[in-house]
C-alpha cells in the first residue's frame, strides 16, 4: 500500500543542554536517539510498534544505518525531523529520514533497514506475510544498497565495556545507539576534538546482553580521514557490530 505526502510522520524536537558536545552542538548520538524515537512513533500510528509486534512473537531488529551529517545545530535550537517506511524487500524494511531546521534546511538525511524477527526462532520472516498492509513512500534520502562494509586488518585503539541495565531495550538486548556510542569512544582525543562525523555507517550482526563483556576496536586513517571500526563479545569472539565513518574538519 502506497502512503501520501499526509502519511509522512513529523516530529519537533529543541535540543536540550545535555545532549550537546564540548561545543555546544548536538551530539551524533543525540540525533540517532531522535530517529529512533520517531521511528518508534511512527510504528505506533502504523500499528507495527515492538509492543504490539511482541504480543505476537515478533520484535523489530535494527540491521543497517547510513547517516550523512550536513551541519551540527547549536542548543536550544529547533528541529523537525520527518521519517517514512521507503521500501520493503523480502526480509528487510526500509526507512528514511530527513532532519531540518527551522528555515528547512537539511541537517541530517539517513536510511535505515529493519529485519521481522521470530523471537521463538530468532529468525528473519518476510515482512509482507506479517505486515501486509504497511504502507510505503519510494523515496530515498541516501541511497544505499547495503553491501558489506571493510572490516579493519589491524587496530590502533581497542576499549573493553560492560554491558549494563541502562544499555537495554525493550529487547533485552543492547539498544542499537550505544554500539555506535562504543565504536565513536575509541577515537583518540588528540583526533576526536578536531573532527566531526560526516557519514556514518553502521551494519549490526549479533546483539549482546547485559553482563556481556564487548571490545571496541578502531582504525583510523589519518590519510583518508575515515575510521574503521569492529565490536566483538569476548565470551564467543562473535562480532556484534561494525562501522565505518568519514570525518571532516571541525
Amino acid at each position: 500500500m502506497a502512503m501520501t505526502e499526509m502519511d509522512i510522520y513529523q516530529a519537533d524536537y529543541r535540543i536540550r543542554s545535555y545532549e550537546i558536545d564540548t561545543r555546544g552542538l548536538v551530539r551524533p548520538l543525540t540525533i540517532l536517539n531522535y530517529l529512533q524515537d520517531a521511528a518508534g512513533e511512527h510504528a505506533a500510528r502504523l500499528g507495527a510498534s515492538v509492543p504490539a509486534l511482541l504480543k505476537k512473537n515478533l520484535t523489530w531488529v535494527l540491521s543497517r544505518y547510513h547517516l550523512q551529517f550536513h551541519s551540527f545545530p547549536p542548543v536550544h535550537s529547533q528541529i523537525s525531523l520527518r521519517t517514512w517506511p521507503s521500501a520493503k524487500e523480502g526480509r528487510f524494511a526500509l526507512r528514511d529520514f530527513a532532519l531540518t531546521g527551522p528555515d528547512n534546511q537539511l541537517i541530517v538525511s539517513a536510511t535505515s533497514s529493519w529485519m521481522l524477527i521470530n523471537l521463538e526462532t530468532r529468525r528473519p520472516v518476510r515482512i509482507d506475510e506479517f505486515l501486509p498492509e504497511l504502507p510505503t513512500v519510494p523515496r530515498r534520502m541516501v541511497h544505499d544498497n547495503f553491501t558489506s562494509l571493510p572490516v579493519p586488518l589491524d587496530f590502533n585503539c581497542e576499549l573493553p565495556f560492560r554491558v549494563r541495565h541502562s544499555d537495554l531495550d525493550i529487547n533485552q538486548h543492547v539498544n542499537n545507539t550505544v554500539y555506535v556510542d562504543w565504536a565513536l569512544e575509541t577515537i583518540p582525543a588528540n583526533i576526536i576534538g578536531q573532527v566531526s562525523p560526516q557519514t556514518i555507517e553502521v551494519s549490526y550482526r549479533a546483539e549482546a546482553k547485559y553482563g556481556d563483556r564487548v571490545f571496541s576496536r578502531s582504525n583510523y586513517d589519518c590519510q583518508s580521514s575515515c575510521s574503521l571500526h569492529q565490536l566483538l563479545r569476548e565470551s564467543d569472539g562473535r562480532e556484534l557490530a561494525r562501522l565505518q565513518v568519514q570525518w571532516q574538519p571541525r
